[in-house]
Parts: C-alpha cells; structure tokens; sequence
C-alpha cells in the first residue's frame, strides 16, 4: 500500500525529473548567440543573488538551531553564506578598482571558479552528514571543523585577488579577448559538470525528495548543472552564454527561497494544526468528545461575567435515571454506548452556542448563555422527551432499554455569582427532580436544599 508519503515523494521527483528535461532541452535547442556584452547588468544580478543566498543560509541557520542533530545543514548554511560574502566581494571589485576591463573579468572569473570549487565541496560534504547522522561519528566535529576552514581559505583568496588589483598571477581569460582559457573552459568545467551530475543523483538517491527542503537543494544542484552546461557551450567570458548563467542562477535562487518559504508556511500550518488538536483534546471527553468538566466551569466563569438583567445565563444539569442497572445488567460496554448516544441526543437538542459538557460518569451539564429561566425549561423539557422517546430499534440497540433523565435548572443575572454556587444550584434542582419521581425537570427556587435520593 502506498502511503502519503511515499506519494509525494513520486510527485517531487517527478516535477524535478520534468523540470530537468525541459531545462536541458531549452539549453541543447537554444541557437548559439554570438553576441558580446558589457558588465553593466552584473552588478544587479549579483547583488540580487547574493542576498538571496545569504538569506538562504540564514534560514539554514535557523532550521539547524531548531534541530541541532541535521549536521547536514551547516555545510549547506555555509555554502550559501560564502557564495552571497563572494558575490559581494565580485562587487567590490566591479565598483572600486580602476584597472583595465579585462582584470576585471578575470577577478569575477577567478572569483566564480571559487564559488563552484566551494559549493560543490560543501554539498558533497552535506550528503556524507546526511547519510551517517542517524550514527554516531567520532570524525563528524571534526568534518564540521574542516567545513569552516574550507570556507575561509575560499573567503581568503578571495579577499586577497580583491585587494590586489595588479596584473593577475592566475589568469583564467584571455585579457585582449575575454575568451575561456584552458583549462578554466575545458577540463575544470567538464569535470564539475558531472561532479554536480552525481550531487543531483545522490540527492535523490539518498533523500528520495521526501520533502520541501531537499526538493528546493534538487533545484539548486540543477541550476548549477545548466550553469556548468552554459559555460561549457560559450567560450567567451563576456558571451550571451555567461548573462544566461547569471540568470539561472537568480532564478534558481529565488525558486529555492520560494520552496523554504512554502516549507516553512506548511510546517507552521501542520504546528497550529496540531496545537488545535492537542487543545481540543485537552477540553473533550475522550469518549463522548463533549466538552468535559474543567472546560465547562471555565467557560461558565467567563459567561457570568458578561450576564446582566437583559442577558441571563441559565444551566441545566442532567442525571441518567437507574444507570447502575445498565451496567450490572448489559456490562459497561453497552453502559458506554448508552452515554455515548445521550451525548448525541442532547447535541441535537441544543443552540450552536450553548456548551454541554461531560462532567461526571452519567452526568451533564449544559451551559445556555443570554438563555432565560423559562426558554431554558422549555430546552430541558424537548431534550427529555427526545430521550424518553428514543428505543432500541431507533439507536440501533444503544440503547438496551427506554432511558430517561432527570434534569435541575437554574438561571441567573448576577455577574458576580461564582460558578460553582451556579451550579450547586443546579446540583439541588437535580437532586430534587430525582426525588419527585425521575424523568423530569426542576427549576431552583430558593427553598431546594439537598436531600437523599430515593
């Protein structure tokens, strides 16, 4: 049988999987442009990008603070940290260094190369974590550990090649013409592309896409595949081919902050979902999922609050009659069912706003808030009847026998009344309906005192 689970984790493949083909089939088919261009849009596209990235890595951050034992998150977190300090570094260089143009490519080239170099060590370093963090590493603090150095000898390179804008030491362009040197064009580029072919088949391999977070790492590892695949078709730095990069890149970034987004809409929807569920629990007779005692006295307290001459607040406390002999005669199971079907028959006797509560084994109370003494009788009394009226045959044998109930009510207008003095008065009216005979109703006058039930 398959699960829910299982089910989307099919979908999420099977979107990446599609996405995937299409990208590459719009890449492959896309005619070669040979046209040149200036750097005046990269600066927007890197400042863009980068602060995406760092906000990437800061939820990272925040979802491995939440749950310390993901290790995986940390390599990841600092990879998109470094990625967004080297794009700004790449700004920096753009904006503060008069030099010759061709300098200037060649830094953001150099400074590219380390993002990819950086990346892809980190991920490949998240998928080790993520494959052993259900055991336990003796050398998992110190791959942590080597995680952060490799992040400041990338940071560090690259702050030196940014301070030193003289002629390059690495050249990786050709300064005249801006054209791709080798190896920088052929074999660096050749063997990150399928270094980043097998992060995106261990992705799914290992985390069968089971959620949101690692769907949205998919989509990163496939905005870097046609990145690698764009460079590999241009030759030339300041080609259509690296423009086109860049806005994968941007896209890919904001696809992954859309999916975090999500992710975190989602879990916060499944929390509120499940505190809903804990509090109603906490407020509801498991059995009959009534309102149960603490709940209602709560309620009543805030009621009588608000009641006054024009807005009374009455409540009708309600007895099984002879429900022992129930239980010693058909068990406890059938004296469940007998509770279970009360609870539904004065359900459907009552306004949406009233509450009706559970509050002892064969005992309920109803609260009926702006609801008259007279109004509240005439409540008690449909609600006896329907009881009275209901047979075996009509409950399908929940009931084994006629039940009926004896019911004591009380109304009130004094705001400062406390609620259990309201419903000792109840108590006395039901104690006193008992008395007279079972299978009624009694309002509480002032002259009821508690006596022995006959």
């Amino acid at each position: 049988m398959i699960t829910t689970q299982q089910k989307n984790n099919k979908k999420n493949i099977t979107f990446f999987l599609l996405l995937s083909l299409g990208a590459f089939l719009l890449l492959w088919l896309s005619p070669l442009n040979p046209n040149h261009y200036s750097l005046s849009l990269y600066p927007v596209i890197a400042t863009f990008t980068g602060a995406l990235h760092i906000q990437i890595g800061c939820f990272m951050i925040m979802n491995y603070l939440s749950y310390r034992k993901n290790k995986h998150l940390l390599p990841l977190a600092c990879a998109f940290h470094s990625s967004g300090i080297l794009l700004l570094i790449a700004l920096y260089i753009y904006f503060s260094h008069s030099v010759p143009q061709g300098i200037i490519f060649n830094d953001i080239a150099i400074l590219h190369s380390l993002r990819i170099i950086l990346t892809t060590g980190l991920f490949l370093v998240a998928l080790y974590l993520y494959k052993n963090e259900k055991k336990q590493q003796k050398y998992n603090q110190a791959i942590v550990c080597s995680v952060f150095l490799w992040c400041f000898l990338h940071l560090a390179v690259a702050i030196f090649y940014s301070t030193h804008p003289t002629s390059p030491s690495l050249q990786m362009i050709n300064l005249a013409t801006y054209e791709w040197l080798y190896p920088a064009h052929g074999l660096f580029t050749a063997s990150f592309l399928l270094l980043w072919l097998g992060i995106v088949f261990f992705i799914i391999r290992l985390t069968q896409l089971k959620n949101q977070f690692w769907l949205s790492m998919s989509l990163v590892a496939l905005s870097n595949l046609v990145i690698l695949m764009t460079l590999f078709k241009y030759s030339y730095m300041n080609s259509f081919g690296w423009f086109v990069a860049r806005g994968v890149e941007c896209l890919g970034s904001m696809a992954v902050m859309t999916v975090l987004m999500s992710d975190i809409f989602h879990r916060f929807k499944a929390s509120r979902q499940a505190y809903e569920l804990s509090y109603e629990n906490s407020v509801r007779d498991p059995m009959t999922r009534l309102y149960n005692r603490g709940y209602f006295y709560n309620s009543l307290s805030n009621e009588i609050k608000k009641s006054h001459q024009r807005n009374p607040i009455s409540i009708i406390f309600c007895d099984i009659d002879h429900f022992k002999s129930v239980n010693d005669t058909w068990g406890h199971l059938q004296g469940d069912r007998v509770i279970i079907k009360l609870a539904e028959l004065m359900l459907s006797q009552v306004r949406d706003l009233d509450v009706v509560a559970r509050i002892g084994g064969e005992e309920f109370a109803v609260m009926l808030p702006d609801c008259s003494v007279e109004n509240a009788q005439d409540i008690a009394e449909r609600m006896r009847k329907h009881i009275e009226r209901a047979t075996p045959a009509s409950t399908n044998d929940d009931f084994p026998r006629p039940i009926t109930v004896s019911l004591g009510i009380v109304s009130s207008v004094d705001c400062e009344i406390a609620a259990e003095e309201l419903a000792d008065r109840a108590d006395r009216a039901l104690y006193a309906a008992k008395n007279q005979g079972r299978n009624r109703s009694v309002i509480f006058t002032g002259d009821l005192m508690p006596s022995p039930v006959v």
